[in-house]
């Protein structure tokens, strides 16, 4: 093995230790409001509209679960540093995860509950 190839291999081995944890730097970081807000983004609601209910962490991202009047959404983003993220991605409803707002959860939808909005 050359120096040259040794090099290389102690040089990734160093970026790979700096990214380890950026995901656990950038949920650190981030406060629910500003979860809210980035959710809020990505479902095209208003953020005081949501309700964080929990966060992970892994090496590169921070995934999050996020509560609105229609059901429970999955959302994540990725980090680099804690500085710079991806925009926010969610998806859901959640199957099996009830909404609180009876309103939007109507199990009789016809057509008079649609026009009013309800399901």
């Amino acid at each position: 093995m050359s120096s040259n190839q040794v090099l290389k291999f102690v040089f990734s081995g160093l970026v790979v230790l700096l990214m380890a944890g950026c995901g656990s730097i950038a949920s650190s970081m981030a406060t629910d409001n500003d979860l809210q807000k980035k959710a809020g983004v990505a479902l095209n609601t208003s953020p005081d509209r949501l309700k964080i209910l929990d966060r992970s962490t892994s090496i590169d991202s921070v995934k999050f679960r996020v509560q609105s009047s229609k059901g429970i959404y999955n959302c994540y983003y990725t980090s680099a540093y804690g500085a710079i993220n991806s925009d926010t991605l969610c998806s859901g409803p959640v199957d099996g995860a009830e909404a609180q707002d009876p309103k939007t959860t109507s199990t009789s939808c016809n057509a008079l509950t649609k026009a009013a909005g309800r399901c």
